[in-house]
């Protein structure tokens, strides 16, 4: 009986049992499983992470809300904002009398005049008078406002020439500072030496004439004579 037992350990086992188990992948296999798990779990690369744009949003608002804050509350970096021994100046918010600014109305007559009467006051011979050295410029000022304002149309006599043309009422969408400016530019340049305007002359004027017509050299004469 006993020789009919058959001792495992002593059996010789099969061949292919024994295979070493790297040997059961092939290299096909492991190239499979290897690019596997690199899909799975991706290679650390250099660079920046995205910073989210709700971040980028708080940053924006907080350093504008900085600014404001430095803006209101910083005294133009004055440190004498801060000193309450220091002397304040207070702001003149008061309405400023007018004085009449022949430079302004330079830049004025620029745009509204020049093209005609020339940069110069000479005009354009026999199309448009001359401002300069003109008797309608000089003496009374209500003469030279109303041309200003409401325009001249018609025949006119300047320094024994004469013209014949339209000059608008540039002055109707002025301010009557504005026109003041430019009045007394025109009274005051290129050799002329006559006053001032003062924009409540202007205002006085215009309440007069109120939205009329152009004038003509005849009104103008009889309402101002031109004195030599």
């Amino acid at each position: 009986m006993n020789d009919r037992r058959h001792d495992s350990r002593n059996q010789p086992r099969n061949p292919a049992s024994r295979r070493p188990f790297a040997e059961d992948f092939s290299d096909g296999k492991l190239t499979e499983v290897h690019s596997q798990l690199a899909r799975e779990k991706e290679e650390p690369q250099e660079g920046f992470a995205t910073i989210p744009v709700f971040i980028v949003f708080v940053f924006c608002a907080f350093g504008f809300w900085a600014g404001v804050y430095l803006t209101r509350n910083s005294g133009d970096f004055s440190a004498a904002t801060f000193d309450l021994d220091a002397v304040k100046v207070v702001a003149d918010t008061g309405p400023k009398a007018f004085e009449p600014d022949a430079a302004k109305g330079e830049k004025l007559f620029a745009i509204q005049c020049a093209s005609c009467h020339q940069a110069t006051g000479l005009g354009q011979p026999g199309v448009y008078p001359p401002l300069a050295g003109s008797e309608w410029v000089a003496g009374d000022e209500a003469r030279t406002i109303k041309i200003i304002l409401a325009g001249m149309v018609g025949e006119v006599e300047v320094k024994g020439v004469t013209y014949n043309n339209n000059m608008p009422n540039v002055g109707a969408g002025l301010k009557d500072s504005q026109v003041a400016n430019i009045a007394t530019y025109v009274r005051q340049a290129w050799g002329n030496t006559s006053s001032p305007v003062m924009d409540t002359k202007v205002a006085e004027v215009r309440k007069s004439i109120g939205a009329r017509g152009q004038y003509s050299a005849k009104e103008l004469l009889s309402e101002h004579p031109i004195t030599k």
